[in-house]
């Protein structure tokens, strides 16, 4: 080997940088099992692959000031942190306003770890790609566990807690797993060669999916196979028409929930399981709060309204109208923030829009894109909270992922 290639092969910096997104993806596959709000602060761990010489001399590069989808990202992020801030003073729970900060760090450090992929010579990235496999096989691995053996290894290591509460947490540990198949399916298959390994790997995912409480999870997984194989079959104008979606989503959701006839909808699809039909009332209250405060009620709103508890009688349980939150993002964003949050939301998504046009995305690209894409939606549309920073930084962390996942050439500089 020349002395040259050597060097560069294993000079400290090199194996420092495949070392850190090695480490940090088998450290989320114990998070997931273990603690899925450790999502949020392990986004630190890849700015340690920065070589922060080379990043000072490259910062004009790194973030070009007239780059459309970030000064959109940075923008709609700051307008989110600042109003959440100013709800405070007209929210029930004024000392939640903490959350400001928490997603500020998130909403900031976040693009830096994403960037930081781009100080990954072509042998560390490769080391990378591999462990964003790997390590979200293991994940799967572990969580199937979990799941047949009803949580052995929560329930065995501390903290002690009760089964049906750890049978949540692995069930949002499954959240990520449901977004990491797909940059791990596409890099089983294109970059380490057994695609077979890559499809079990997705099929694998249904089981935590469904055996474990949350099972918008495998809503999730449906939802970014179809979206993948219309993509695959149709091109990369399905990743823009999702997007889209999704983006209409925030305005017209609120708009059918207060308009939702709900006792003819309850009456009619009397057969549906109990906390579906549960969906339907605590969307329908929801409707009412955002038309009762276009401009939101304030910082966890959601929260302060679930108590006392409204219930309404479903096959004989009575349940609660409004559960801390109203398990759809849509619909808590504008029960909270109002007008002004759906605005940020939407230029977040905006942002998307603009980051995947700008790209030169092959098909196979675009499918993972619209897979991850389809999948966000799924859930936002049943289950996600928005006063959650590890679901965004799950979000973060699937986005890392694919574009190790993606070839050198379907991520340029400008992204």
């Amino acid at each position: 080997m020349p002395i040259d290639t050597y060097r560069e092969a294993f000079s400290p910096s090199e194996l420092r940088r495949g070392a850190t997104f090695t480490v940090f993806f088998w450290m989320l596959a114990v998070a997931a099992v273990l603690g899925h709000r450790a999502y949020a602060p392990l986004l630190l761990a890849p700015l340690f692959a920065i070589d922060w010489r080379h990043a000072y001399h490259a910062r004009r590069s790194t973030f070009r000031a007239l780059e459309p989808q970030w000064l959109i990202y940075f923008s709609a992020a700051g307008v989110f942190c600042f109003y959440t801030l100013l709800s405070g003073l007209w929210s029930p729970l004024p000392s939640k306003i903490d959350w400001a900060w928490r997603f500020l760090l998130c909403f900031a450090i976040a693009p830096f770890a994403f960037h930081s992929v781009r100080y990954l010579t072509p042998a560390a990235r490769a080391r990378a790609a591999a462990a964003v496999a790997w390590a979200t096989l293991a994940m799967a691995g572990l969580l199937v566990f979990e799941a047949l053996s009803n949580a052995m290894i929560r329930q065995t290591l501390p903290p002690e807690e009760e089964l049906v509460r750890d049978i949540i947490s692995l069930g949002r540990g499954a959240l990520l797993l449901s977004l990491l198949v797909w940059p791990a399916r596409k890099i089983f298959d294109e970059q380490l060669g057994r695609p077979i390994l890559g499809w079990a790997l997705v099929v694998v995912a249904f089981v935590p999916a469904l055996k474990l409480s949350i099972e918008t999870n495998a809503a999730m997984l449906l939802a970014g196979g179809i979206a993948f194989g219309a993509t695959r079959l149709f091109g990369g104008g399905v990743l823009k028409v999702v997007i889209a979606l999704a983006l209409a989503g925030v305005w017209v959701t609120p708009l059918v929930a207060a308009l939702f006839p709900l006792e003819a909808a309850t009456a009619m699809l009397g057969g549906l399981p109990d906390s579906w039909v549960q969906r339907l009332h605590i969307w329908s209250r929801a409707g009412a709060e955002i038309a009762a405060h276009p401009f939101g009620g304030g910082v966890e709103y959601a929260r302060a309204i679930s108590r006392p508890i409204v219930p309404v009688e479903i096959n004989g349980v009575a349940l609660n109208t409004m559960p801390l939150h109203p398990h759809n993002l849509f619909l808590h964003i504008w029960m909270d923030l109002g007008v002004v949050g759906a605005l940020a939301m939407s230029a977040l998504l905006l942002c998307v829009w603009v980051a995947c046009t700008r790209m030169a995305l092959s098909r196979s690209d675009a499918a993972l894109f619209a897979a991850l894409v389809a999948a966000l939606f799924a859930t936002a549309m049943t289950e996600w909270s928005v006063w959650q920073v590890w679901r965004f930084a799950a979000v973060w962390i699937a986005i890392i992922a694919a574009r190790l996942a993606t070839s050198p050439r379907s991520a340029p500089s400008a992204f």
